[in-house]
């Protein structure tokens, strides 16, 4: 059973300024990752299968101590997301296979080495950085504007428009009963706090993944609005397998459903799914804690918002 949300039986007047802009941002940058990712994976495509030196490709398979594949994107990529990709390069020298050219071991560290460093110096001048890996949040290494631009990136375009359709849903009437700048610092903050949640789940987690998208943001408007205007209908497509109904459906009702349904999943899968659980979460209760303030210190602006509910 899945609820897709499509429209809120909304009576709140007003223009949600900020839902939109963040809306609009969204899709800037994922045009802009699309077209510029496209150019990097036709880049690779060209130059690692097809341009590449059969040298340059022996030190590659050397470095992987394999026979046969094509490591170029793998190895090179790895390279120049090193803080030093020449240090890095040395390093993968020494580990490297031996070719059986030479008798001396520096010889041989020293030709694969060479190698590497005619293929790494024309891949990174033939191929351009991927920018949703530039864009993406590492949860190992903090970065306040990693932080950003990984929120306001997808991975895909069906990511893109179901945190969209969400966010707008649910954004909308929250930004129209708090006020746009307190909205806007609330994006920000929910931004930053789902960032660094993802930091501490995972800070004892073997190669965890890099994140990208704003679902922790959404969750969190999802938790307020159910908080806030918890009998706000939200007409909702219903599948149960092949039945598919539309259904007016109270907003706490889904909030519960939504984030009860990532919470199991988290416990079920953890980070295999790749999906940040943590982020949705971490979000949901950022979320909540907003909903509450305003429904115990600010009534009369809850009230006059939920008069037609």
């Amino acid at each position: 059973m899945f609820f897709l949300p499509f429209k809120i039986d909304s009576r709140i007047k007003g223009l949600p300024l900020f839902t939109v802009m963040v809306c609009l941002i969204c899709l800037g940058v994922y045009w802009e990752q699309y077209t510029r990712d496209r150019a990097y994976y036709q880049s690779v495509k060209h130059y690692c299968y097809q341009d590449i030196e059969k040298d340059v490709l022996t030190a590659l398979r050397l470095v992987r101590h394999e026979q046969v594949g094509n490591y170029c994107e793998e190895v090179f990529e790895e390279i120049r997301s090193a803080e030093r990709p020449a240090v890095k390069m040395k390093s993968l020298a020494e580990q490297a296979e031996n070719t059986g050219l030479f008798a001396d071991k520096e010889d041989n560290v020293a030709y694969v080495f060479l190698r590497l460093s005619e293929g790494y110096n024309e891949f990174t001048r033939r191929v351009p950085r991927l920018l949703t890996r530039d864009l993406s949040y590492d949860p190992r290494n903090p970065n306040v504007w990693k932080m950003f631009t990984a929120t306001f990136s997808h991975g895909d375009l069906l990511h893109l428009a179901g945190n969209l359709l969400f966010f707008y849903i649910f954004a909308a009437s929250v930004e129209l009963v708090i006020g746009h700048f307190v909205f806007a610092a609330f994006i920000l903050l929910s931004t930053v706090t789902t960032s660094l949640a993802y930091s501490y789940a995972t800070m004892n987690v073997e190669n965890a993944m890099p994140t990208v998208g704003l679902s922790g943001v959404v969750m969190a408007m999802v938790a307020a609005l159910a908080l806030m205007l918890p009998h706000a209908r939200i007409n909702c497509l219903l599948w149960i397998g092949i039945i598919v109904k539309i259904i007016p459906i109270p907003a706490i009702f889904l909030a519960v459903w939504y984030i009860g349904w990532d919470i199991y999943d988290m416990r079920r899968f953890g980070q295999l799914s790749g999906i940040n659980y943590v982020a949705h979460i971490s979000g949901a209760v950022l979320g909540s804690i907003l909903g509450l303030y305003y429904t115990v210190f600010e009534k009369r602006r809850v009230r006059e918002a939920t008069v037609h509910y």
